[in-house]
């Protein structure tokens, strides 16, 4: 299952300039390639020209050829695309359609006409895969953001297509079940031989195992198209935008003389022993740098408890506080709780015990309008928080918002 792009230059319908352009790319069956680049580079982009969304769901005008298994993609149908290349998207919620996790991962085999005897231990075995075997019943709405992509990965592992293509797939995955999915995709690529193509920002992450060729984009080109050890010395990675593996920086900020040989793209093949004295050597100058002290206790959460189906404790007796100036890093794994914090914090949901309070004012006595006033939120997912069509008016709003 060759994709083989040919001049291809795309521009959206809503745009002056192409996203695409001059895109000249093969990717040859049984290959596993790993698509990078900064946002706004145009890889998912790429990725919608290659499962078909570009041009049956997203309008825009084309000029060139992408060929797939040699059929020019303008001449397919959008159904031939799907019997050819599984997709698992970034966002998670626009993907789904089933009513719960079984179904939703169902959903492929049910639209070939499998029997349910057939269906049931195929479905449970590949949710069992992904580690989601226990929430067969559970709507993935409900689920966290992490728990929702393993859903999605479950729904295209389930179906026979040639073509595997993950659009940021670690994005909403805590770093163990990152890597779990990592582990994933590869087994998959080295047992089926299909085509794998990874796009994504978490370089270090998708480089714990193999992978053939690693695919530089900005700016709607390719920028270089390489073996991954010889990507990680090009010195184009910093370049354009991409964090470097953080291992791979240390080495070199510590004066290591990296070199291709030396295999700087998987870290458990390096010889790490040959670089030891002189990262030793750099620590023992490192200055340790004076941490300012924090000020006032600004937020304070004591006793806070919350179930969203009122049996089981997504938060159960959280105690803490954060003083003004911290830097504060929540960590756990998925579904462990943090977004619902946030939630609570926000006052998106009440609590089912305990108080939240900043400085005086106990949260519960104050409006959604008056707490935003306190504390601004980034939320997982940025298509949660634009209501406007343009820039301008976005970024505008929360001055002229009135309750």
């Amino acid at each position: 299952m060759t994709i083989e792009f040919n001049n291809f230059t795309f521009r959206y319908d809503a745009l002056v300039n192409p996203t695409l352009k001059g895109i000249n790319l093969t990717i040859n069956k049984g290959e596993k390639v790993l698509i990078v680049g900064p946002s706004g580079s145009g890889k998912s982009t790429l990725g919608q020209c290659i499962n078909g969304l570009i041009p049956h769901s997203i309008e825009g005008e084309s000029s060139g050829s992408l060929l797939i298994n040699g059929l020019e993609a303008k001449t397919m149908k959008l159904v031939q695309f799907t019997e050819q290349v599984g997709t698992v998207l970034q966002d998670t919620d626009s993907q789904f359609v089933g009513l719960s996790v079984g179904e939703d991962i169902a959903f492929a085999l049910e639209n070939q006409r499998m029997s349910v005897a057939e269906m049931y231990p195929l479905v449970k075995s590949t949710a069992r895969m992904v580690e989601m075997e226990t929430l067969l019943n559970h709507a993935p709405q409900d689920l966290s953001g992490g728990q929702k992509q393993r859903v999605s990965l479950a729904g295209i592992l389930v179906d026979d297509v040639d073509i595997l293509l993950f659009d940021e797939p670690l994005a909403a995955l805590d770093p163990k079940t990152g890597k779990r999915t990592i582990e994933i995709i590869d087994q998959l690529h080295r047992e089926t031989d299909k085509t794998v193509i990874i796009i994504e920002h978490r370089l270090e992450d998708v480089l714990t195992k193999h992978v053939d060729r690693v695919i530089l984009m900005d700016g709607g080109q390719i920028v270089a198209d390489m073996e991954p050890n010889d990507m990680m010395m090009s010195g184009l990675l910093e370049k354009h935008g991409i964090r470097e593996p953080l291992y791979f920086s240390a080495l070199k900020h510590a004066g290591c003389q990296l070199k291709a040989e030396d295999k700087p793209a998987y870290l458990e093949q390096m010889d790490i022993n040959t670089f030891a004295p002189t990262v030793q050597a750099w620590h023992s100058t490192y200055a340790k740098q004076d941490v300012p002290e924090a000020g006032d206790t600004l937020l304070t959460l004591e006793n806070i408890t919350y179930s969203y189906d009122g049996e089981k404790n997504a938060l159960e007796d959280i105690s803490f506080s954060v003083r003004r100036g911290e830097i504060v890093s929540v960590l756990g794994k998925n579904g462990s709780g943090k977004s619902t914090l946030t939630k609570l914090i926000m006052g998106v949901i009440d609590p089912d015990a305990g108080k939240i309070t900043f400085g005086n004012d106990n949260f519960a006595d104050l409006s959604i309008y008056e707490r935003s006033k306190k504390v601004g939120v980034v939320m997982q997912n940025p298509n949660h928080m634009i209501c406007h069509h343009m820039i301008m008016d976005e970024v505008a709003f929360g001055f002229v918002i009135k309750v």
